[in-house]
């Protein structure tokens, strides 16, 4: 992966946070979820080419809205807006010593389908994204609540982070 997709990587673990929040997201379908995400970088290049980053979380009840606001994150200001399917997320978080402002929409199509759009800037210009979420089913055999990674080719879950990790929170 080059560069800017790991910084995106870190900077999606956090993108949006827990704070003064005025609304609540929808609740998700509880089992497996994946997102497929295409990253524009500041000068309006696509990262890897406009291919899709594509990742897969098990959602659980307790877990799901810990995806879009992470606790105990390095979010210092979150509004959360928005009611029915339309949610708008804006905020400022600290990574690696920056500032970096969030702006967010997500669409709750139904309890099975998320749309997301999204800005994040650290000062060097805004990196967009553009992600499908969609449930594909119930959790692999041997995936906690949590766990979020890949799906390789033969079918296999390769854990990369669990969202309720110490490093997490």
């Amino acid at each position: 992966m080059n560069k800017y997709i790991c910084a995106f990587a870190a900077l999606a673990g956090f993108l949006v946070c827990h704070a003064a929040q005025a609304a609540s997201l929808p609740a998700r379908q509880p089992g497996l979820w994946q997102s497929s995400t295409v990253v524009t970088m500041p000068d309006g290049t696509k990262a890897r080419g406009g291919v899709p980053v594509v990742t897969v979380s098990c959602v659980d009840a307790l877990d799901d809205q810990k995806f879009f606001l992470i606790n105990g994150s390095a979010c210092s200001s979150l509004a959360v807006s928005g009611n029915g399917g339309a949610y708008r997320i804006d905020g400022t978080c600290d990574h690696a010593g920056k500032k970096v402002t969030v702006h967010e929409t997500l669409d709750y199509a139904d309890p099975q389908t998320v749309a997301l759009a999204g800005t994040v800037d650290a000062g060097t210009g805004p990196i967009k994204l553009s992600a499908e979420i969609k449930f594909l089913g119930a959790c692999p055999t041997g995936m906690q609540p949590g766990d979020e990674g890949s799906i390789d080719v033969n079918g296999n879950f390769d854990k990369t982070d669990n969202i309720n990790d110490f490093d997490n929170q």
